[in-house]
């Protein structure tokens, strides 16, 4: 007897520690519910009533223009904005540039294809996430180069504060059925870039429509709980789960926290969601279905959606005006400049939602 009762034991804590291998993880049962229905998207919502709290115009004489805006990192003094083409620049808080940090090449000091960044100004380091290198590197905030890390085993698309704990979250690009692409966590010491834990496995998946950097926030800090949401994205529902799943994280496990059902939309029709952001108490959507864009609000205290955003400032939403939390109720949205037809560099929009 007492045999069997070691091998169930076994059993039992071999299953728990595979819960998170994230080749099926959601195969465990989600504990909430958040229904998104086809007549949401079709009928009217009401507007999102926001407070404007401040306004920073980077259209400033002798500021650089800007086109893609990757990343935001913010101080009381300045901020830093990563652009895929300018690079990493720093400006203060009126919106003109101070001066550029490092540059796009192939140097050692150089990054070839950044996609985000990491303000510590506790270290006064600001690190740099290089795609294409698949490593990070690091600059002090008056643009000294410091170092590069050693190459990790997946290409870094976003950092994570995660406690105590610096997150780089990278992703593998080929996969197989038998071998699915994968999204990878190391934590790392920002300023010696001393790894604390190594790539460990945090998801797997197998999907010939899922790109995950065009998704980088894949992790995000709700009511005190870590959550991980990578959406299906489907060639056509029939082919797919009608389910998605937010997982929240426990150490290098996944565990389910919400399930997201897709309700009324046909079958044949492609489905995905192209943007995420999480914040406190909510989570903001991009979701595409036929070819068409529409931005939901979710409120995950109430597990429901609440509205399908059509405009946010009296304008049409782009990705780039997706709210994003700053710092306790605060968001901010990038916000485009059009005169005369021409376009100018955004604005950075801070306010709250009411």
């Amino acid at each position: 007897m007492k045999y069997i009762t070691r091998i169930v034991f076994i059993i039992f804590i071999f299953q728990f520690q595979n819960c998170g291998n994230k080749d099926y993880p959601d195969s465990l049962k989600s504990t909430k519910t958040i229904e998104i229905k086809m007549d949401l998207l079709r009928g009217d919502s009401p507007e999102f009533i926001i407070e404007i709290l401040d306004t920073i115009n980077l259209e400033v004489p002798g500021n650089p223009p800007l086109t893609s805006i990757q990343d935001l990192a913010f101080s009381e003094d300045f901020i830093l904005l990563l652009d895929r083409k300018q690079g990493l620049l720093k400006f203060d808080i009126n919106g003109k540039l101070l001066q550029k940090i490092g540059k796009i090449g192939e140097g050692p000091d150089e990054y070839a294809m950044p996609y985000a960044i990491h303000l510590d100004e506790k270290e006064n380091v600001v690190l740099v996430a290089d795609w294409q290198k698949m490593t990070v590197i690091s600059y002090d905030l008056g643009g000294k180069f410091y170092s590069t890390s050693s190459k990790f085993s997946g290409y870094p698309i976003s950092f994570y504060e995660d406690k105590d704990n610096l997150l780089v979250v990278q992703e593998t690009i080929n996969g197989t059925k038998e071998k699915p692409r994968q999204v990878l966590v190391s934590s790392i010491e920002p300023k010696t870039f001393e790894v604390k834990n190594w790539e460990r496995p945090l998801y797997g998946y197998h999907s010939d429509f899922t790109t995950i950097h065009q998704i980088p926030r894949l992790l995000s800090r709700v009511n005190n709980a870590s959550l991980f949401y990578m959406p299906i994205i489907r060639g056509e529902i029939s082919s797919h789960s009608k389910r998605d799943t937010i997982f929240r994280k426990v150490n290098d496990h996944l565990l389910p926290e919400y399930q997201i059902n897709f309700e009324g939309f046909d079958p044949i029709l492609q489905l995905r969601i192209s943007q995420i952001v999480m914040s406190d108490k909510y989570v903001f959507l991009r979701l595409i279905y036929d070819n068409r864009p529409y931005f939901l609000v979710i409120d995950l205290e109430r597990n429901r959606p609440l509205i399908h955003l059509k405009k946010l400032f009296d304008q049409e939403m782009t990705d780039e005006m997706i709210p994003r939390p700053f710092k306790g109720d605060r968001y901010y949205s990038i916000l485009r400049n059009k005169e005369n037809g021409l376009e100018k560099n955004p604005q950075i929009v801070f306010y709250r939602l009411q």
